[in-house]
């Protein structure tokens, strides 16, 4: 019995919540031109051009600390409903206890998490923490919200990638939400961000329902089990809880990537593993800290320009040809919005006949 409740909580530690929103879709709902099976293909990055010609030249995509997002409750609005939905629902209450007084749910509200990992100095298995950092996509190619943002200065583009899963080395999984572990225990995860109530709260009673199955087999030696069950219930949060976001900026529909690394790297001189640069960058007077990771070019599909250009676009596209060819990317399409638009509307169209 040890043995499989073990393994059902290292399951549970592993599986992907995310998808819970999804699984009562048809197969032909989840593979449509828009269906969630396709959401993490052509996935795209608005910037500047500034910021265009820094990703090219250095080869890098930029991860922020999850804390100075624009939206400062991401990281701890998962907890206010495991809170919600354990103390509202049809839950045991000694289940409830055993999660809401916790060790696990206390850590769970500070930044800094830890794990067991391998060190590089010791070489060996220890407990260790990390820091989490982000990188915003969207599924999206003309989202009016952000040209907006980033193209009223006329200088915004959108980097369209083929597929998620070929962007980093190490990260091959063809999910669109999945997780993978990368050189030096850093980990990486990708996802859909949830925006919607109804579906968080999906997201949570799934994982509860079956945390408490779990417990439910083994209650009569609980203490024996308890620290696997909260193990599951740690990882199973860290795993989905960047993906939570207010519904406020659901016209963002962000698909996001996040890694996770831990300290000790971070805190080296050196940058190790696929990270080009560490250290903080200034927006307004607020100093943010930021890890730049290598990316593959050949992941990079097209640039899209932003549909405020109008009488200087010629010249505008040719200074976007001459950095894609300085770095031997001159086979990358250069669009407008209005022939991306034109290509969704003929897809569709095909797909309706």
């Amino acid at each position: 019995m040890l043995s499989n409740i073990i393994a059902e909580c290292m399951g549970i530690s592993m599986r992907n919540f995310l998808n819970t929103p999804y699984k009562e879709q048809t197969i032909i709902e989840m593979y449509a031109p828009d269906g969630f099976a396709n959401k993490a293909t052509g996935i795209c990055h608005y910037c500047t051009v500034d910021t265009l010609k820094a990703i090219l030249n250095k080869e890098c995509l930029r991860f922020s600390d999850v804390r100075f997002l624009n939206d400062s409750t991401e990281f701890v609005e998962i907890l206010l409903w495991i809170e919600n939905v354990i103390m509202n629902g049809s839950y045991n209450a000694d289940f409830q206890k055993l999660i809401l007084e916790s060790d696990e749910m206390k850590e769970l509200k500070e930044y800094q998490q830890s794990y067991i990992g391998h060190s590089n100095i010791t070489h060996q298995y220890e407990i260790k923490t990390y820091r989490t950092y982000t990188c915003s996509f969207s599924t999206d190619i003309d989202a009016l919200s952000m040209w907006n943002y980033y193209a009223q200065s006329r200088e915004g583009v959108n980097i369209v990638f083929n597929h998620s899963w070929n962007i980093f080395d190490g990260s091959n999984n063809s999910e669109v939400n999945s997780s993978d572990e990368l050189e030096n225990g850093i980990a990486i995860h990708r996802g859909l961000v949830i925006y919607k109530n109804e579906d968080k709260k999906k997201c949570i009673i799934e994982l509860l329902n079956r945390l408490q199955e779990v417990y439910n087999k083994a209650k009569d030696d609980i203490k024996k089990y308890q620290g696997y069950i909260l193990f599951a219930f740690k990882e199973a949060v860290n795993n989905m809880r960047c993906f939570f976001k207010n519904e406020y900026f659901e016209c963002e529909n962000e698909y996001r990537i996040v890694l996770r690394i831990p300290e000790e790297l971070l805190l080296r001189k050196e940058c190790l593993s696929d990270i080009v640069e560490k250290g903080q960058f200034k927006r307004g007077n607020i100093l943010i800290p930021y890890v730049d990771y290598k990316f593959r070019k050949s992941s990079v599909k097209r640039i899209v320009i932003n549909p405020y250009i109008k009488e200087e676009s010629d010249i505008f596209e040719l200074g976007i040809k001459e950095l894609l060819w300085m770095n031997q990317m001159e086979a990358i399409d250069i669009v407008t919005v209005h022939e991306v638009v034109k290509e969704k509307v003929n897809l569709l169209n095909r797909n309706m006949k």
